[in-house]
């Protein structure tokens, strides 16, 4: 067993990324959740960290890590380590960012400008439910899982130019719909 990187062989950190980019956490999640309170315990214990503070840098870090492996980002090795250190990393920034008045004006900012666009994205859900789950799961896997249309066609053993095309037809139909349905309201 590989300790420093969570225990995870090359062939099973290969698969965890691949179901990561499928959007599949199960494995993910099973991996992280020990490391997550190891991690949680070290910020605690290293910088005198309340609970909640280092609940929230370790969450951060989870998020931010599950983002790279899809990405690519992140390659077999000390993970571990890495983990805690992004951890940490995040830690101190969150303590040296913003001030709780700045964070509020950010947070209202932020709801200002989801307002505007809460309809839009009520069709767009709309538009979403309509599509075939065939669309569905390949537009999910190659937008959401940053999944290359020819890794795609590898785990569906068709040909990348079939799947470019599925792609295609997919975006269309999606735009199509969304336009319908903002005609229609």
């Amino acid at each position: 067993m590989n300790d420093k990187n969570f225990g995870l062989s090359i062939e099973e950190f290969e698969k965890m990324v691949i179901d990561l980019k499928k959007n599949d956490t199960n494995f993910f999640e099973k991996v992280f959740l020990n490391q997550f309170k190891e991690t949680m315990r070290y910020l605690q214990k290293e910088y005198s960290a309340l609970h909640e503070d280092a609940y929230d840098a370790t969450m951060d870090a989870l998020i931010d890590f599950r983002k790279r492996f899809v990405e690519g980002k992140l390659q077999y090795g000390n993970l571990r380590f890495l983990f805690t250190k992004c951890a940490s990393q995040v830690y101190f920034k969150n303590k040296k960012g913003n001030t709780n008045a700045e964070l509020t004006q950010e947070i209202d900012r932020e709801m200002e400008e989801e307002d505007g666009r809460e309809e839009e994205i009520s069709w767009l859900g709309e538009a979403w439910e309509l599509l075939g789950v065939s669309c569905k799961e390949l537009l999910k896997w190659h937008y959401y899982g940053k999944m290359k249309l020819a890794e795609i066609a590898e785990q569906q053993e068709k040909p990348a130019a079939a799947i470019r095309k599925q792609k295609e037809r997919c975006v269309k139909q999606l735009k199509e719909l969304f336009r319908q349905k903002s005609e229609i309201l």
